[in-house]
């Protein structure tokens, strides 16, 4: 079935439409949850409040042929609501274990910033581009390519230098000296050292001309995202059809908010300049606040006018700050190596291709967060292949739904 034919369907209330939704988009849509969250159990929580608000605002939908796009900003905006995980799942690496490429390439991805990761998980390995990209990250197309662009950048020029000075390919004695210092980082001055290997790799003919020709981004394009563990689509599906838990559903859905005049959600467009994550005053800084706000009013009371009126200050702060084989040419199996799919980058739900298995490569490694690049940069290339149809999750019994 198309996308337009299944909103069709959960529209008529057709009790099979959420499941053969499900079936088509869960599998990914979970893998994008626990990517931003890094907790296998946040990220069903999210995809069951994502569903279950689709399934109660379908009809706000205005594009049925967006409905890929929908599904992924639910999402987000359910886990922007939970809050995103400034490192990279802590399983990540599992995946990577014995391809020492891999490893390196993870090494890469998780010291970028969050807002920086996302970008690229959504663009390279969720297959999302222009309008369905800028769709979901709540910016417009032009600012969705620039973000790519600039994510693609970082990422492929801090691997260059690394596998540089831990791999000796390329050949280039400059590039594998700022490859040496990646291990010195430590979460700090990531930025200046990205923006010296960018500087060096402009110049320099011979990793100019390996990013152009051997696209180190496709090591990161290969990294498969974590199995999802078993009932989760039971749990999901359940929580839509227990009738002893409309009220509970009902909740999540009027939760979600205004939506536009697209029927996307208007909250939480960190693309755009805000995050999930909330800054609170402490209780006890909260306090004592307070209680010098009376001794203020106290002792200017007795001084001021009868008439002059008393100051009255409440406030609340919210942030907007938004993780091959050896060889001693890895480069070279890149140039010989094919993409994983090939077709159309929109996200449908009429692909036929099956969905490869989805692992998130991820060991204990720390992520070095970074602040998002703010000088945007020109758009490489970037044509991501069709989204695969992931297979249906094992269904095993679950509890229902309960109240987040």
């Amino acid at each position: 079935m198309t996308d337009r034919e299944l909103v069709t369907a959960l529209r008529a209330g057709d009790r099979l439409a959420a499941g053969q939704i499900y079936d088509i988009y869960g599998t990914r849509l979970y893998a994008y949850c626990h990517e931003l969250l890094g907790d296998h159990k946040a990220a069903g929580d999210a995809l069951r409040d994502a569903f279950i608000v689709a399934a109660n605002r379908i009809r706000e939908l205005r594009q049925p042929d967006e409905l890929g796009a929908w599904l992924y900003a639910l999402t987000r905006a359910e886990c922007e609501r939970v809050g995103i995980s400034e490192e990279i799942p802590s399983d990540a690496g599992d995946a990577a274990r014995g391809d020492r490429l891999a490893r390196l390439t993870l090494d890469c991805y998780a010291m970028l910033a969050p807002e920086t990761r996302e970008v690229l998980d959504l663009a390279f390995r969720h297959r999302l581009v222009d309008a369905d990209l800028a769709r979901v990250l709540g910016v417009t197309e032009e600012h969705a390519s620039e973000l790519v662009g600039a994510a693609q950048a970082d990422l492929e020029h801090a691997l260059l230098v690394v596998l540089a000075a831990r791999t000796g390919d390329p050949k280039c004695p400059d590039a594998a000296e700022l490859g040496r210092r990646f291990d010195q980082l430590d979460g700090r001055g990531v930025d200046a050292w990205v923006q010296s290997a960018t500087k060096h790799i402009e110049k320099c003919t011979i990793c100019n001309a390996t990013v152009k020709n051997r696209r180190p981004l496709r090591l990161f394009e290969e990294l498969s995202h974590s199995f999802m563990p078993p009932g989760v689509r039971s749990r999901v599906l359940e929580s839509l059809r227990d009738p002893a838990g409309a009220a509970f559903a009902t909740r999540i859905a009027e939760r979600a908010g205004r939506f536009d005049e697209n029927g996307f959600p208007t909250g939480g467009k960190r693309g755009g300049g805000s995050s999930g994550r909330k800054w609170v005053l402490p209780a006890g800084f909260a306090a004592a606040a307070a209680a010098v706000g009376v001794l203020l009013y106290v002792m200017l009371g007795t001084h001021a006018p009868a008439t002059s009126p008393a100051a009255n200050s409440t406030g609340g702060l919210s942030s907007s700050t938004a993780s091959a084989t050896d060889s001693s040419s890895p480069l070279d199996l890149m140039v010989a190596a094919t993409p994983s799919s090939s077709g159309s980058a929109s996200v449908s739900a009429s692909a036929s291709t099956p969905a490869a298995q989805m692992t998130t490569p991820k060991s204990g490694t720390t992520s070095k967060s970074s602040t998002p690049k703010s000088s945007p940069k020109s758009s490489p290339s970037h044509s991501p292949s069709s989204s695969p149809s992931p297979s249906p999750s094992p269904s095993s019994a679950s509890p229902s739904a309960s109240s987040s």
